[in-house]
């Protein structure tokens, strides 16, 4: 697995002691932001940044900077995510984890808390890099972690694949208790979205009609009266019930890693003559 190499981070051990001299070793105190969306083709993917600054210019990132002193933590990562990719609105954010592993910034004692976000593309679709950030985009999720356009791993700046890959596993543990992925839904959805959208959460199909009956039997979605067309019969348009994130009754098939919802029994054996 292509891993960065913290010790590789651009930076000669003059402008290292140059910062420090103007900052201080630390610890220094930064946010951090994991933007999750699900892109117009189906994939789950983070929004990165391309660095614009040492250390680690040039290579990918996730949003995030240092906390001014008089700065609450989540009003530091909304404005990071602010200046570095344009995206302003109030997007709902749970904090994830605090990191900090004494050489994960080769400036000093660095201890970062990331949040997670889930936001619909179509409001995320204007993201674009800003500040310390030459670029800002969209990369699919496989596994745990990152591809580029080739399908290739993309190795991160800091420990930021740790990052990314502790939101991951947040988000598929959400799947089985809590109506997270709707976050992630447009206004109006069909079914076959909404289950595309889990699927590419978990990473693996899950059994279509066990699914509509349980998004349908818990009343997580109210129908629009509305349809889209398509290749075959239109499919109906649905709106989510809340866009608060619910608890729900426990879904352990949901997190089973191979198999899918199945609901119809195992065809019965014959038994021999």
């Amino acid at each position: 697995m292509a891993t960065v190499n913290r010790n590789d981070h651009g930076m000669t051990p003059a402008a290292v002691a140059a910062w420090q001299a103007k900052w201080g070793k630390g610890p220094h105190v930064t946010a951090d932001v994991v933007v999750f969306t699900i892109t117009p083709d189906g994939r789950l993917a983070v929004l990165l940044i391309e660095r614009g600054i040492p250390p680690f210019q040039g290579q990918h990132a996730i949003p995030g900077g240092f906390v001014q002193l008089d700065e609450d933590l989540e009003a530091a990562a909304r404005r990071e995510l602010a200046e570095e990719t344009g995206v302003a609105e109030r997007v709902a954010m749970d904090q994830l984890a605090t990191f900090g592993a004494p050489d994960r910034d080769p400036r000093g004692r660095t201890v970062t808390i990331a949040y997670m976000a889930l936001v619909p593309f179509d409001r995320l679709s204007h993201a674009r890099g800003g500040d310390d950030a030459a670029a800002a985009r969209f990369f699919a999720i496989e596994g745990d972690g990152p591809v580029d356009e080739r399908g290739k791993k993309l190795p991160l700046a800091f420990d930021h694949e740790e990052v990314v890959r502790a939101a991951v596993e947040r988000l598929r543990g959400k799947v089985t208790y809590t109506t997270a992925p709707f976050a992630l839904m447009p206004e109006e959805f069909t079914l076959s979205e909404l289950q595309a959208a889990y699927e590419a959460i978990l990473g693996r199909e899950l059994h279509r009609r066990a699914f509509r009956q349980r998004m349908e039997n818990e009343h997580w979605v109210v129908e629009t009266g509305k349809t889209r067309g398509g290749a075959h019969r239109p499919a109906r348009t649905f709106r989510a019930a809340t866009r608060e994130l619910l608890w729900m009754r426990p879904w352990p098939e949901a997190a089973k890693v191979t198999g899918g919802m199945k609901t119809r029994a195992p065809a019965r054996r014959k038994r021999s003559a």
